[in-house]
């Protein structure tokens, strides 16, 4: 069951515990939430985000973008007075990367998992920064982009794999993400559908061959140590410890049942 978390204001956010893994266990939950822009967030919101254990927000942004660029990219996150969370940001693009931009930005192919392969490979050292800040955060950690779909849904495929989910599990975990987005963009799911079948090929098939990059070479390469490999992994997969923040409070959460890119 997927751990989909109604806070007010969201409608794309969900914890990722109790996915299946290949080794028949399940991930934990309490650990890693992903969802879209914080500022959507209603002050009952904020809340419920904070009651559950959220202690770091990592804001997943485009870098070298400027002006008007960057603000509708990276729009800065907005904490509630009062508020013991931290907020940081990381990012896990370059938008300064014409190549890159022309290929997929441009094109529409952005709001995709066809990219993802793509920029893991230009960019692994800021996947690698990325997958450290997780395991270096405190509390529940809430990764986020716009939508919470494409930068967010790189990292948590990131997370999953190191995790032991195998590709069919992180597809649903991604495409779950397009369905949620219907009730803010009508084309969210026709969209992405068209989109594939235009590249000739599934949203299974992108994100498995972008989880095919990710080996231990790369893994080196990417600056992450053999420690916080582990450390990811403990996180995702074993029980909380009795000195680490408290388990969500919230009552159980419900199952829910251009492509211009916001996240």
């Amino acid at each position: 069951m997927r751990m989909q978390l109604d806070w007010d204001g969201f409608v794309n956010a969900r914890d990722l515990g109790s996915i299946r893994t290949s080794d028949g266990s399940v991930t934990r939950c309490g650990a890693v939430v992903r969802s879209e822009h914080p500022s959507l967030l209603t002050p009952t919101g904020w809340s419920q985000l904070i009651d559950y254990g959220v202690r770091t927000i990592l804001s997943l942004e485009t870098g070298g973008l400027e002006g008007e660029a960057a603000l509708r990219n990276n729009r800065p996150v907005m904490l509630p007075v009062g508020a013991d969370v931290m907020v940081r940001s990381v990012p896990v693009e370059d938008g300064c990367d014409q190549e890159f931009m022309n290929a997929w930005a441009r094109t529409g192919l952005w709001g995709t998992p066809l990219y993802f392969a793509d920029a893991l490979r230009r960019w692994p050292n800021l996947y690698g920064a990325a997958l450290t800040a997780v395991a270096e955060s405190e509390g529940i950690v809430l990764i986020h982009c716009g939508r919470g779909q494409d930068r967010t849904g790189i990292l948590a495929m990131l997370l999953l794999a190191l995790a032991g989910v195998d590709a069919d599990a992180i597809t649903e975990d991604y495409l779950l993400s397009s369905r949620s987005l219907e009730s803010r963009d009508a084309n969210s799911v026709t969209g992405l559908d068209l989109a594939l079948a235009g590249a000739g090929t599934t949203a299974r098939d992108a994100i498995a061959a972008a989880v095919a990059v990710v080996d231990d070479d790369y893994l080196s390469r990417a600056g992450v140590s053999e420690p916080t490999r582990a450390k990811l992994y403990e996180l995702l997969r074993r029980p909380v410890r009795s000195d680490a923040v408290s388990r969500p409070r919230t009552p159980p959460p419900r199952e829910r049942p251009k492509r211009s890119r916001t996240g």
